[in-house]
């Protein structure tokens, strides 16, 4: 899936920020980047969403920002192309800002330092939680139905004094990760990756995925590694534990069912993923959500 690079706030009337509702059967699969920071907030929806390195499934309910120049695609689960009824649906609300102008404008008034740290690590990128994610989705709301202009500023103010803030986030990306992908790439990857995405729930070879894009097994190792800075193995196995921490949700799932229903072939196999990925058994996971 190649990332392409993305126009959000060209030709906005201020360039600096705006908001968009997407209500649809299912989200764009478009993978790309931009400069501009996107807060994205699930509404409704299911699937996988990958960030930079970070490949986690994602549900109703999730708040994550996205920093500059950051490769990001949510993909749905398969259902919701293959719905003829259209019963699946997909809803979320996005607050776009470029950081540069941010800064400009709030530098006349006084020290932006704390502001520049806050967007210097929003490159990590977010997932929100406890108090802050509850304000800044509220807030996100309130923005994306507000008219007003000098209404709009004021929330905007809002949103990024929380951000600067809270510590209430989990980092999603690795420390050292950067954006190694290029535009003169085809669209290998985006074979690759929906692939992925639409059959971790059975064996997947990495034979047939190279010879998918006309490549041998040494070079694709070295090709996906290099746009993905995983190795093909640890990328799907991160896509199954992903939608295994999701079925861990459902507290009528049987954790004995987990391995084979996302694509491990041994409970033991699928057990030990699981600890190196998570840092614990899925058991262990689950009395985790329980007790939170």
């Amino acid at each position: 899936m190649k990332p392409i690079p993305a126009k959000i706030l060209e030709g906005k009337e201020n360039g600096v920020f705006d908001t968009k509702i997407v209500t649809s059967p299912y989200f764009s699969t478009l993978f790309h980047f931009h400069e501009e920071c996107q807060i994205n907030y699930v509404v409704e929806s299911v699937g996988t969403r990958m960030i930079g390195d970070s490949v986690e499934s994602f549900g109703h309910d999730d708040l994550i920002l996205v920093g500059s120049n950051i490769p990001h695609v949510w993909h749905n689960s398969k259902e919701y192309f293959i719905s003829s009824n259209h019963e699946n649906k997909a809803k979320s609300i996005t607050l776009f800002f470029h950081p540069d102008k941010i800064l400009d404008i709030f530098s006349q008034f006084g020290n932006v330092k704390t502001l520049a740290d806050f967007f210097q690590l929003s490159k990590r990128c977010m997932r929100f939680k406890g108090e802050a994610k509850l304000q800044i989705k509220n807030l996100l709301m309130e923005l994306a139905e507000e008219t007003n202009v000098l209404q709009r500023l004021t929330l905007l103010t809002k949103i990024l004094h929380i951000l600067s803030q809270t510590k209430d986030y989990d980092l999603l990306t690795g420390a050292g990760y950067t954006n190694t992908y290029h535009l003169k790439d085809n669209d290998r990857m985006d074979i690759i990756l929906k692939y992925i995405f639409n059959n971790f729930s059975k064996e997947i070879l990495l034979e047939d995925v190279a010879d998918m894009i006309h490549m041998n097994k040494q070079s694709f190792c070295r090709y996906f590694k290099n746009r993905t800075q995983k190795t093909f193995v640890e990328f799907v196995n991160e896509v199954r534990i992903g939608h295994a921490c999701k079925l861990l949700t459902q507290e009528e799932y049987r954790v004995s069912n987990l391995a084979y229903d996302c694509g491990f072939n041994s409970l033991s196999n699928f057990n030990k993923f699981f600890k190196k990925i998570k840092g614990s058994t899925p058991r262990e996971y689950r009395n985790k959500l329980i007790l939170s």
